[in-house]
């Protein structure tokens, strides 16, 4: 299974899609640091004097909206359907491996990728924030929100593999989970404004049960408890926030992402294998 994960890892880099993905990434991450430092008027100095220290936060949570999990979809959504675009999945069926293993292998070495991207942008925070902004205080707290963020990633990436496996075609597939995601932040936006308006606060029940939920919502819920880091989390999060706790959070990545899996692993496990989609 080992080689399957390399190849995997090695198949999404030749094609391309790993390096345009590092470029928009390092572009991302330069351009939230350049535009903090460069436009620093009298106004903006008094706003980010007192979270300067924490502004790494900036770089590892922002991809965390929506970014990470395009870069989730764009490499999942194509793992499977591209091989059947291609032809290959009835080649590697004549070797000594099981149908198991095969996907298993795909499914890995996709999100070693995925995570390796992230990984960058981590390291980029780090490095544009101390280089602009000094000392970087409360780094204890990375490891979790990386983490988080890490399995925040489950959710959409699972959708996509999904979707890979069962429709079989790389756009179309990038398309409906994209749609899933866009979708349901959007859904979730409207159903807080409603139930604001309204008081009916089972809406907000509905917006916390959506996929979007749980997979945007996990890594700000942890950085609340960052000393001193309330005011800098809450601004970078884009999109209204819909309360919930840490565990509904959890439970609903895990559920999401494991009917997910089910479904694409017994799609490709039972159904048949063509030669070639065209």
């Amino acid at each position: 299974m080992e080689k399957i994960i390399l190849y995997e890892i090695r198949r999404a880099i030749a094609r391309k899609k790993v390096i345009t993905l590092v470029a928009i990434t390092f572009l991302f991450e330069i351009g939230i640091y350049l535009s903090l430092a460069e436009f620093r008027t009298p106004r903006v100095e008094e706003l980010l004097k007192p979270i300067e220290d924490l502004i790494w936060l900036a770089g590892v949570l922002l991809p965390q909206s929506l970014l990470i999990h395009f870069i989730s979809i764009s490499i999942s959504s194509g793992s499977m359907s591209e091989e059947y675009e291609q032809g290959t999945v009835d080649f590697f069926m004549t070797k000594p491996i099981t149908r198991l293993q095969f996907l298993l292998g795909k499914f890995i070495g996709g999100y070693l990728l995925v995570s390796a991207i992230y990984g960058l942008m981590v390291l980029l925070a780090l490095v544009f924030s101390e280089s602009f902004f000094g000392y970087q205080a409360e780094l204890n707290y990375l490891g979790i929100v990386v983490l988080s963020i890490l399995f925040s990633t489950l959710t959409f990436f699972s959708i996509g593999f999904m979707f890979g496996e069962m429709l079989r075609r790389s756009s179309l597939a990038f398309l409906v989970s994209s749609t899933i995601l866009i979708g349901s932040v959007i859904i979730g936006a409207v159903l807080l404004f409603v139930a604001k308006l309204t008081g009916l606060l089972f809406l907000i029940g509905i917006a916390i049960s959506l996929p979007s939920w749980g997979a945007t919502e996990l890594p700000f819920l942890l950085a609340q408890a960052i000393p001193n880091a309330s005011l800098i989390v809450q601004a970078l999060e884009i999109f209204p926030a819909v309360p919930g706790t840490t565990i509904a959070a959890i439970a609903y990545i895990l559920g999401y992402s494991s009917i997910s899996i089910a479904i694409g692993f017994l799609s490709y496990l039972h159904r048949d294998i063509p030669k070639k989609v065209s």
